[in-house]
């Protein structure tokens, strides 16, 4: 209950003067009022600086946040996904990418193309190690699905690192429902955060003729919305075999996933929303709806041919910087989402030193990317 002042008449205000105990008690009070409201505005302007952190955070995710996982192995980065190969296993604990609305239109047909990866120093897994196992696929953790909007990436997916050997009966069904459900939700949400992998540490033998591919007995994905107006995120984990089990009944938290791979998803994200999205996977967030779609894209997937994609000696596709999307020239480096914008604002480009007259690019940046773009 609030402090009542002594009451003060006109013919008494002379008292506070002439008696001190009137005088203290009056003081007393108005120190006590100015204490309740300054702590009052002081919790204020806390949630005020909280709110205004969370806003600009989120409002910057698109130019800051990275979201690789923690790795125990070695980290190799292509031009739309990234993995962590593990040597003991032969196979990736987990491949990363992100995926938009725009990678989802199939511009070329599938073309095959299952190889070892050069960019692992220890030499990866061959498709003759997998083709030794008939009862096993080389399955795919980013699928090619995903990639088919562009000839390169596609090819990269059939690298053996992104390959893991799951059963038949597994691949063709659950696993191949889940990546369709994977391109539903990146189609609903605007894009989503997806890291995908086996669980190794709980292995049942291994295949192969030269290298030992360990056979997992779980594999798992994570999808991850993260954007100022809603940040969600949901995990599944399916075992390496076939079951009649409702899809939904896969839904796992993050967290549980975590304790079973020894990997942190997303360590960037802050602690307290990190938590949050972890420790469970709510499901009336997402929509389970799995229907066919061309996504938009209603013209017929062409064959990929040499003059699809220009190709530099490392093997990164050269992005057009007049012809690109927002999406795919944020995959340039120190290039976010807004200076991609800007990138798009100011087309065309007579050559690509034009790029530097875009607001935020400077001679640094130019340098990071100049080997990696194009005009033609």
């Amino acid at each position: 209950r609030a402090l009542q002042p002594p009451p003060l008449l006109h013919s008494q205000t002379a008292r506070i003067k002439t008696q001190p105990f009137v005088y203290l008690r009056y003081r007393s009070y108005l120190f006590t009022r100015f204490d309740y409201f300054y702590s009052k505005i002081l919790l204020i302007m806390r949630k005020l600086i909280f709110c205004c952190f969370l806003f600009f955070s989120l409002n910057s995710y698109g130019q800051t946040f990275d979201y690789l996982p923690t790795s125990n192995g070695e980290i190799v980065k292509h031009t739309y996904y990234a993995l962590s190969y593990l040597e003991e296993h032969e196979q990736s604990e987990w491949v990363a990418y992100y995926l938009s609305p725009d990678m989802l239109k199939k511009v070329y047909k599938r073309k095959d193309s299952f190889k070892a990866d050069p960019s692992v120093s220890t030499n990866s897994a061959t498709y003759a190690d997998y083709t030794s196992a008939p009862d096993f696929d080389a399955g795919h953790l980013l699928p090619c699905r995903q990639m088919q909007f562009d000839c390169t990436s596609m090819s990269e997916t059939f690298f053996m690192s992104n390959m893991s050997p799951q059963r038949s009966s597994f691949n063709r069904h659950k696993w191949s429902y889940l990546e369709k459900l994977e391109r539903n939700m990146a189609w609903r949400n605007n894009g989503i955060y997806v890291v995908t992998g086996p669980v190794l540490s709980s292995v049942s033998g291994t295949i192969g003729v030269v290298n030992k591919i360990s056979i997992p007995e779980y594999y798992y994905k994570v999808f991850l919305r993260y954007d100022s107006s809603e940040s969600k995120a949901i995990a599944f984990l399916l075992p390496n075999r076939k079951e009649n089990t409702p899809f939904e009944d896969y839904v796992v938290s993050i967290d549980s996933v975590e304790s079973l791979t020894g990997i942190d998803f997303f360590p960037s994200l802050a602690d307290m929303l990190e938590n949050q999205l972890e420790v469970f996977s709510d499901k009336s967030k997402w929509s389970f709806a799995n229907r066919n779609s061309n996504f938009g894209y209603e013209t017929a997937a062409q064959k990929c041919s040499s003059s699809n994609t220009v190709i530099v000696a490392n093997n990164t596709t050269k992005i057009n910087i007049n012809t690109a999307s927002n999406t795919v020239l944020q995959s340039l480096p120190g290039i976010g989402a807004s200076k991609a914008q800007a990138i798009i604002n100011m087309r065309p480009f007579n050559n690509i030193e034009d790029i530097l007259n875009v607001s935020g690019i400077g001679q640094s940046t130019f340098n990071k990317i100049k080997d990696l773009i194009t005009i033609d």
